[in-house]
């Protein structure tokens, strides 16, 4: 007598509506958690605009080509610099003229950013000291690549123009 073994029925599973939906909402239920992360990453990372009014200053951009037009033809310089001290750094800018004169200039601003972020950003008013010379106190920076920008009104002959001056300085 032979001895039939009996046999397995496996029913196949089957794919109804409510697995794909499970899968569906899974599915970009993921993508927007990630979506999400990478929006509050970029949002924290850059706030923004970095000009207050951009719109307002881009609008006035041609009497900025032509003030630097006119700074050019003039060939107005300017050396920047930091000077060590024991409470922190002295901004110190010198303003020439083409004959390298000094620059009858009143009202000279200093402005310094981080590339990496604008908390760090620093404005201030630079005294005179003499021959074309003009200095502000700091406090101590950080280490890394400052933005300077250097604006004055200068004034002579009757005329006022406006200068400025950038450059990048280095802090140990």
């Amino acid at each position: 007598m032979s001895v039939v073994p009996p046999t397995l029925s496996i029913t196949p599973k089957q794919l109804k509506g409510r697995h794909v939906l499970v899968w569906m909402l899974g599915f970009f239920g993921l993508m927007f958690v990630v979506n999400g992360i990478f929006l509050w990453a970029a949002i924290t990372s850059f706030p923004g605009e970095h000009v207050k009014h951009s719109y307002l200053q881009g609008l006035q951009y041609n009497k900025t080509i032509e003030s630097r037009s006119y700074q050019q033809n003039m060939m107005w310089t300017a050396e920047v610099g930091l000077v060590e001290t024991d409470a922190g750094q002295i901004l110190v800018a010198r303003l020439f003229d083409g004959d390298g004169n000094p620059l009858p200039a009143r009202a000279v601003k200093g402005e310094l950013r981080r590339a990496a972020t604008q908390e760090s950003d620093l404005g201030l008013e630079l005294t005179p000291v003499g021959a074309g010379e003009f200095q502000g106190t700091l406090p101590v920076l950080a280490s890394g690549a400052w933005h300077v920008t250097i604006n004055a009104d200068v004034t002579g002959e009757g005329e006022i123009g406006s200068f400025t001056a950038a450059k990048v300085l280095t802090v140990q």
